[in-house]
């Protein structure tokens, strides 16, 4: 079940990510994309949340606000670097932090693997790897590989802290977590478009992007919430952190990146990663 959960993240983070990144390139102003995706993430799931049993602790909303503020960051971040290099470029190297990170502070803080569990996290990360090798064709947008590098490396330390402080919720949490998650992302983002003296709207031609973005962004918030009260960190890290398989996969289908025969490898690298895990 929890890599069932954590593998549900990451097809939900990774199409929310596309949605977010398409909004951003057609001119929707990256700040207001990504302040708009963390405001209606946080009004859409309101009504879930009554359905999910649950009670915050002063603790836990303090965790949870300090993951939102600090993922909300990360995908202005990963907004930016896909209006500047390739999806299939940034993604899967924001990923291979976002699974590094945690993975390593989950058996730095004790957790224990089984064989097939740790050759399916190690496969895992080569496969986010092998995913985010650049296409050599040249790009006639004029897009860099280089400032996809620099993007995903820091979108992907801004995701890891969030999987670390939404791994230190309490099991009563329940869902009710994703809330101050979004508070803290709608937070950061206010300040950091005041900062920047940017306009907080986004065009209405991305509207309903950003709209769907937000809410499926929540759901996999909850399936990552979730998954980590029934799983290992390490475990559940690298599975979710898996998100770019379907946000390379969506680029291709609908913007005309292709895949390399080395992307296409990770990607199978990828779902075999998924299985030793989930049968470790």
């Amino acid at each position: 079940m929890p890599v069932l959960l954590a593998l549900s993240a990451a097809v939900l983070w990774g199409s929310s990510d596309f949605l977010g990144g398409v909004a951003s390139r057609r001119g929707g102003r990256v700040n207001a994309v990504t302040l708009g995706t963390q405001l209606t993430g946080l009004i859409t799931y309101i009504p879930v949340a009554f359905l999910i049993d649950g009670r915050l602790t002063v603790a836990d909303s303090a965790w949870a606000l300090f993951a939102g503020c600090s993922a909300g960051f990360a995908i202005y971040l990963l907004y930016i670097g896909f209006t500047k290099s390739h999806t299939g470029v940034v993604a899967p190297i924001a990923a291979i932090g976002t699974a590094a990170i945690p993975a390593l502070f989950g058996l730095a803080t004790g957790e224990t693997l089984s064989p097939s569990q740790a050759a399916g996290v190690v496969l895992g990360l080569i496969a986010i790897w092998l995913v985010g090798r650049p296409n050599t064709r040249p790009d006639p947008a004029g897009r860099s590989s280089g400032a996809g590098v620099i993007y995903g490396v820091a979108a992907g330390c801004g995701f890891a802290i969030m999987f670390i402080a939404l791994d230190q919720l309490t099991a009563e949490s329940g869902g009710w977590g994703v809330i101050p998650l979004r508070i803290g992302g709608v937070m950061i983002m206010l300040a950091v478009s005041r900062f920047r003296r940017q306009p907080m709207v986004a065009i209405r031609d991305v509207w309903l992007l950003i709209l769907t973005a937000g809410f499926i962004g929540s759901l996999g918030n909850l399936a990552f919430i979730v998954a980590t009260r029934l799983g290992n960190l390490s475990i559940v890290a690298v599975v979710s952190s898996l998100f770019p398989a379907a946000t390379v996969t969506l680029a291709y289908l609908f913007l005309a990146e292709r895949l390399s025969r080395i992307q296409i490898s990770g990607v199978v690298a990828a779902l075999t990663a998924v299985a030793l895990v989930s049968g470790g």
